[in-house]
Order: structure tokens, then sequence, then C-alpha cells
């Protein structure tokens, strides 16, 4: 799908399922499957110990796990009911910390526009704040002593108290206000509210001026406090209505649509960024997930539900709040009981979390011995104290009943009726996306609240998108047996694959086919398919040697290939009959750990078509002859001595491990690498030692191949976040030209070094302009102005086609760049876009270029199927793909 879909279903920094070989190879562990329609009654076992007592001194709540401080005893249930996971209400809108960190990254951006490639008009998704010329504001800080955890009290309190300056905005740790403190040393004042009652402390911090970071933030602050006013809920960041939300009961979910906003820093004006956005929300329970498991599997049900559901983001319906599930806490039940101010008596009493939503929400839960799943809360959620700092926080306690599961799992995405019916909302051609974008704008323009409260901080909205002037580069040529010219407007080859050779074909001799023994005649006849299509490539295969499994059992499996398995061997082929992971992950660690040589899989129920299985023997063909050290096709790229770095990361958070996935460019067409992919389980001194080695041992193979090392070395750094950004250039860039410094020597001060980082996840948008109308721009379209960040070399590139929804555009940003790398920022955007043609997994260009997506492969199938660093005798060839 080109949109989309907001909700994100698994923890941040995991990666997603595996990009599968051509016809498949094998997927991750499936997720639990969509809940029927009536779910089944609550299931002896889940219960684990039912009616256990609630242990001495542990009390459970909603949204804090442990007994509040003596003397405020309202002050648990208030957070109870209004603290925000997903961040406050007005406040932390895209974090001060990112915005101070991307002004202080900011290495200058002279020369950063291109110049090739014919002027396109793009309409983008931003529309234009107007600001007061001569502008000003106050940051104060509020401390509340004894704390006050709940920011709605804290906010309502300031709002009465007659000491603060009016108009302010408050984003729960810091003040904003139009008029400076009075007196500037500050004020206290006696104050109380609810249960709680205390002083107020408030002083002036400073005076914060237009085109600053702290300016910025508060933009923000002040435009999430409008959305109140648009009938819209906040969930997790964005804003959506529940009330518009579009019903899916044959897949038991519903679709909230809503928007992303944010005042982002520009080269151009001050600017709103607006992106429609899509909340995908379960009408199952995670406790009806948890039936359905344990129905389906009772006796490993505990060990399967932490499996599927730690990690997944959940939302609460009585408050719309959104929540991770960190753990499932199997020891604990609703009949927890915490402390809880009574207001009718004054006094604290014990409550039970069935009575707290029964008396609350009017929520009675149905199974008293179910588990408690267990968020912890972020820091920009903890209440602040004085010097900025955040106060403990206790983890939150939610019942499964009350949590509704979001987003996509990998089997859902795997069910096209699920996909085809979300895409009817979910993927919006350029004209209506602009179009809604403009609506909600020009809404914002003309609501009385959003323009007073707008109007008191000197802002206005401009219900207009900004336009801007692209470039078009030109379509490029691709080299197989002969020259051809790239489409335009589409960027793929498919049907020159047929009747062209590849650029440089490699023959498959000698081969060991395996398959079940029920499977023969399919084998025989794929084997006829492959001999044929690769002939139309200009490869050919030699008899293979068959193996037939007589019974389907892994051990099986790894067995017979294991003892036919020689020195001379090319290739293992294996057509196996079903997708099963755990004999997936034991041919490829045979085959690229143990004993390595290449294989290849592919899923029997893949070649049962007629009418496909020529297209799969084609594409199989092709991937085989990359693993074994072929290129497929080549472009034109005139630079020498260059080495081409692509760099992905796999975290599996569960077991604390990380898998660097590195490649290296060996050749002057990039399109043979070298691989590295380092197992890491310490900590940022391991990671530096390992990326030691791997540069180490690319730079030794460059040299074998060349006969001197590079002169100039292109890193496109793949999976960093904006957070990340500041520990990459200080810390892992910094240990890279150490270890570089250490190879070169004195040459040192002629080595070029470019660090690009690439972002995937972004929500900038170009329309392209054709008459009245609104189109996706064709690739190559390039926009280095307008929408980029100031003070940075950066530009927007799309590189692929799209043919339905919304195109999104890849982000680079130069965070490094040593002697020049003897590379301008023009060339910088073609080459590129030239790489997006390298990915021999795909006859077309693809979003990234092509070490990027590669090292994205080798980390994952390292870290989700290998588990151990493959042999270094296999990773000067693509055994990955």
């Amino acid at each position: 799908m080109s949109q989309q879909i907001k909700g994100r279903g698994r923890a941040r920094g995991r990666a997603g399922p595996r990009p599968e070989e051509v016809t498949s190879g094998a997927s991750s562990v499936q997720a639990p499957a969509p809940i029927a329609a009536a779910c089944p009654a609550p299931p002896p076992g889940l219960s684990v110990q039912a009616g256990v007592a609630a242990p001495s001194g542990v009390h459970a709540a909603e949204c804090n796990g442990a007994a509040q401080q003596a003397g405020d005893p309202g002050q648990l249930s208030e957070r109870m009911a209004r603290l925000r996971v997903g961040g406050e209400a007005s406040g932390e809108r895209g974090g001060l910390q990112r915005k101070l960190l991307r002004f202080q990254m900011a290495n200058g951006a002279a020369g950063k526009k291109g110049s090739s490639g014919a002027p396109v008009q793009v309409m983008t998704n931003f529309v234009r704040i107007n600001t007061e010329d001569k502008w000003c504001a106050y940051q104060l800080a509020a401390d509340f002593r004894p704390m006050l955890g709940a920011k709605p009290l804290r906010e309502k309190l300031l709002n009465d108290a007659q000491q603060v300056p009016k108009p302010f905005v408050y984003d729960g740790g810091c003040l904003y206000t139009k008029q400076p403190l009075a007196p500037a040393e500050g004020v206290k004042f006696a104050a109380s509210i609810k249960s709680w009652s205390g002083e107020v402390a408030i002083r002036q911090v400073g005076v914060i001026e237009k085109n600053t970071p702290q300016w910025l933030h508060l933009m923000n602050v002040v435009l999430g406090k409008t959305q109140s006013h648009l009938n819209m809920q906040m969930v997790g960041r964005n804003f959506y209505y529940p009330d518009q939300a579009t019903k899916l009961p044959q897949h038991r979910m519903e679709v909230w649509p809503g928007f992303e906003m944010a005042i982002k820093p520009s080269d151009g004006p001050l600017m709103l960024h607006v992106d429609v956005s899509h909340k995908i929300i379960h009408m199952s329970t995670v406790l009806d997930v948890m039936y359905d498991m344990y129905n389906r599997n009772p006796g490993n049900f505990q060990a399967a539900a932490t499996d599927a559901l730690v990690g997944q983001i959940v939302l609460t319906r009585h408050n719309n709040k959104t929540y991770r599930i960190d753990a499932i806490e199997w020891d604990k039940r609703v009949t927890e009981t915490f402390p809880r101010y009574n207001k009718s008596t004054r006094q604290s009493e014990e409550i039970s979390l069935a009575q707290y939503f029964a008396q609350t929400y009017n929520v009675n839960l149905s199974d008293s011995g179910q588990p408690l799943l267990m968020s912890k809360p972020r820091k920009r959620d903890l209440p602040p104290t004085k010097g900025g700092r955040r106060e403990q926080a206790e983890n939150v306690l939610l019942p499964p009943e009350v949590c509704f599961m979001t987003g996509l799992t990998d089997e859902m995405r795997a069910d096209r009726n699920l996909m085809k019916d979300l895409a009817t909302f979910t993927r919006i051609d350029p004209s209506t996306r602009c179009g809604k974008l403009v609506k909600f704008a020009s809404t914002m323009a003309q609501n009385r609240e959003c323009q007073r409260v707008l109007g008191e901080f000197g802002l206005a909205v401009a219900p207009n998108a900004v336009e801007a002037t692209a470039r078009q580069l030109a379509p490029e040529t691709v080299q197989m047996t002969k020259p051809i010219r790239v489409d335009s407007e589409r960027a793929d080859w498919d049907n020159a694959l047929k009747g062209n050779g590849m650029f440089q074909p490699v023959n498959c001799k000698n081969w060991i086919f395996v398959y079940s023994q029920r499977d023969e005649q399919a084998a025989a006849d794929f084997c006829q398919k492959l001999s044929r299509a690769s002939q139309s490539l200009g490869m050919s295969f030699g008899e293979p040697y068959v193996l037939a499994v007589a019974q389907d059992r892994d051990q099986l499996w790894v067995k017979t290939i294991e003892e036919n398995i020689d020195q001379g061997l090319d290739l293992v082929f294996c057509l196996l009959p079903s997708n099963k992971k755990q004999r997936y992950d034991s041919i490829k660690r045979l085959c690229y750990v143990n004993k390595p040589v290449p294989s290849q899989c592919v899923l029997t129920k893949t070649i049962r078509n007629p009418a496909k299985v020529m297209s799969v023997a084609t594409k199989v063909a092709l991937q085989i002859s990359c693993k074994l050290g072929g290129v497929a096709w080549a472009v034109s790229i005139p630079m020498k001595r260059t080495m081409i770095v692509g760099m992905d990361t796999y975290h599996d958070k569960r077991q604390s491990v990380s898998v660097q996935g590195i490649v290296f460019s060996l050749n002057e067409t990039f399109t043979q690498y070298y691989s590295y992919s380092p197992i890491v389980k310490g900590g940022k001194a391991e990671l530096h030692n390992r990326l030691e080695v791997g540069f180490n041992l690319a730079l030794q193979k460059f040299r074998e191949k060349n006969g001197d090392l590079p002169t100039r070395i292109i890193l496109y750094r793949d999976g960093v976040g904006d957070s990340m950004l500041e520990e990459v250039k200080n810390s892992e860039l910094l240990q890279l030209k150490q270890s570089l410094s250490k190879i070169y020597g004195e040459r040192m001060s002629s080595l070029g070094f470019k660090a690009i980082v690439v972002k995937k996840l972004v929500s900038s948008r170009m329309f392209r302009k054709q008459g009245s109308q609104l189109r996706n721009p064709a690739p190559g379209t390039v926009l280095d102005d307008v929408i980029t960040m100031p003070n940075f070399v950066d530009f927007f590139l799309v590189s692929q086609y799209v043919n339905q929804g919304t195109v999104t555009p890849t982000h680079y940003n130069v965070i490094e760049d040593m002697n020049d790398a003897n590379i301008k920022p023009d060339q910088v955007q073609q080459l590129t876009y030239k790489l997006t043609h390298l990915y021999f997994n795909w006859p077309g260009t693809i979003r990234v270029p092509a070490p990027c997506l590669y090292a994205h492969r080798l980390a994952y199938l390292v870290g989700q199927n290998l588990m151990e660093e493959p042999s270094p005798q296999i990773c000067d060839r693509l055994f990955f793909l």
C-alpha cells in the first residue's frame, strides 16, 4: 500500500516482516488471527490463579501501579483519569528536545540546491502560518509543592490564579505568556484544588524570540490547544474524529479519520505541516485475543500471549488514550485494590480496579480472573519537578477487557480482502488528499475559537497549500545485453527482462534440488521451467542432483541437505511444502553459517498456478544468478575509486540484541558487495569495535579487487530517527572516521567521506500540478528547498512509481561531509536516484538506494532467521536476496 496506515501495531525499533525471497521463503512467527464475531466464554485456564488475594502492599490502578503519597489521597484517581501515555493534550508536540537537536545538528547549507532536471510545479501538504512582525513571548516555570501529578489539574489551578499573566499556554512543564511576569524575580502563592493543597512558585526563565527552537516549540503548543475546538480527539500524537469512524464489521475493526499536524522549521516561511491520518481500531479487546489464543493453544498459552501482545499498542476507549504493552502481569487481577479519595466522605478508602471502572466509567468487567497489562510511562508523561527533571512514576496497570487492539499484524497485512477493504478509505489520491488538508486549514482559519487562541500569540493560518518548484531528473538507461531506456513515468523494465540477457550472468552447474516426495511431479515440471526461463536471461542450469525427502520432518530436511553439500556445490534449492519458520531457519543456518553455500527456497503453492509459473521461474533464475555473484543489470555512474556503503539495523528488544547490517560496494558499477553483519549484545563500545573490524575487512576486499583503497566513501545510513541523529553523528560516525584514519594514515586528508541519513517514515508530500488536476510526481522528482530543513543539506526524492494512492517521498539528510567528498549536492541527488535502480529483486526503481535495502535484508535475515553471523566465505555475494 502506498498510503501508510496510521496506528503502529509493533514496538518502535523492531524490524518489520522479513522481505521474502522471490516466490516466498518463510515468514516470521504468526500473530494472532482476527477474532471471530462471537467470542467464546472465558476459559478456566486464562485466570491461572483466579481469586488470588492482592499481595500485601501492592495496589493496582488504571494508570498507577503503586500507592499514592500520604496526605494526597485524591491524586491517584485523578492521574488514573487524566494521564496521557501518548503525550499531553497540548504539550510536547514533536518534542522540544528533538527541535533543539535539529538546530544543534545544523552544519550549514550553502549551495544545497541542485540544478539537473526539468522544473516541475508541485503543491505540498504545508500551509503558511502568518506571524506578527514584532513578536515576543516569555517562558515561565511553575513548581508545585508537594507535586501535583495530573496535568489538567495543574493547568486549571494556573488558569484560576491571579498571579499568572494572561493569556498563557501550558505544556505540562513550562508556561508561555505574551506578558512578562510581575515581579520578574518570581511569585509564590498558596493554592488548593480537589484533595491537593500546597504552594505554587512561578519564576520567569527567559524571553522567547522568533526563529529559535523554543519559539518553534511554543507554536506547536499553541497549535495543539486549538484542536479541542474542532471536535477532534487526540490519540497518541495525532488528532482524529471518533464520531466519523467507518466500521468494517466483517473484519471487526473500524477506521478513524484524522490529521497529523505540526509546525516545522523549513527553508521557506513558517509553515504548518498537515497530513491525512487514519487510526485502525479493532472492535476486539485484548481479552478477546487472549480467549482466542487459549482456545487454539491452551498448553502454551502464556508464552504465546506474551510473544504476540508485548510491544503492541492498545487503545482504552473510555478515555481514548494509547498505551504500549510492556509486559503481562500474570499474578495480578482486577481484584487488586488501591486507595482512592472519596469526595463525599472526604476520606481515603480501598477500592478494587473492577469497582473503579464500574463507578467511574460504568464499565463492568466480566472476568474477575483476567491478568493485568503493564505499560511503562514515558519520560515526557511524568510531572516536572524543579530544575526540569521528571519525578519517578510507577507502571500503568490495565485490564485487557478495556484495551482494544490497534494497527495491523503481519498476518492481517497478508489478508488481501482486509487490505482491499481498508484501501477504500486509506488510499487517497493526490487531489483528494490535498483537498482534505486545504479544507482542514480553511476550517481552522474560520473557526472563531481557533482564531482567538492563535491570535492571542500573534498567529494566523493561511487556508491554502504552499507551492514549490521541484525538478524531474532525466530517465536512466539500464544496461543488460543491450541498453534499455527507462520510461520516465513508470521507471520499470519488467517486460525488458524477457528476451534480454543479464548484464553479467553466472551459470549454475552443480546444484541439488531438494523436495518433498509428494511434490515429485511439481519439482520435475519446475526444473524444466527454470531451465527455459534461464535461457532468456543469458544463463544456464546444469542437471540437478535431485533429493526427495520421504517424511516432512525438519530434521530430515536438514540431514538430507547436510549429507549432500560438498565444496564444489553452487546452490541448494529447496521446494518447501509449507511456510514453516523453524524449518526455513534451520536450512538457512546450515547453508549460510555451518556449510556456506547459496540457497534458494520456494513454496510449492507458488508454482501451482500455470499462468504465473514462467514469471516465477524467470525471477527465481535471476535471483539465483545474483546469489552466485552475477549482475542482473547496471546503470552508468561515472565515479571512479568510490565505495558506497549501506547500513541498517535490526533490533530484537526481547533478547536485547541488535544486528548491524552493512554492505560495501566493490566495483565501479556498484553492483557487487561485501557484506558484514555483527550481532551486538553489549553497548556502544562493542558496536564501535565491530564496525572497525567490518570496515577493515571491506577495504581490504576493495583493495584486492581494485588495486588500491577508495578515494571517496559515501555512506547511506538507514533506520535513524531524529532522536538518534546526534548519537550517529557524534558517536558512530566519529568512531568510523577514527577507524578510517588508522587505515589511511597520511592519506586521510585527501579521503572524501559523506554520510547521508535516509528517512522513509516521513509525512511530507508533493503533488504534481497538471492543469487543474493533481498527480503523483514522476520517479526522479527532487525537491531541495521550501519544505526542507534550514541550515541542513537535505532533499526529498520520489524515486518509485505508485499507481494507487499518494506517493511518499524519501528524505535524505547529509549529516557528515569530510573534504566535501569531491561530490556536490547536485551529484548526490543524481547518484541517489541512480542507486534506486540497482535492487535486483525488482525490475524497477525502489524507495531507497539499493545498498540500504540490501543492508536491511541482511540484518533481518541474520536477526530473524540465522541468529548467528554468516560465514565470511559467502559474504562477497548477495546471498541474502
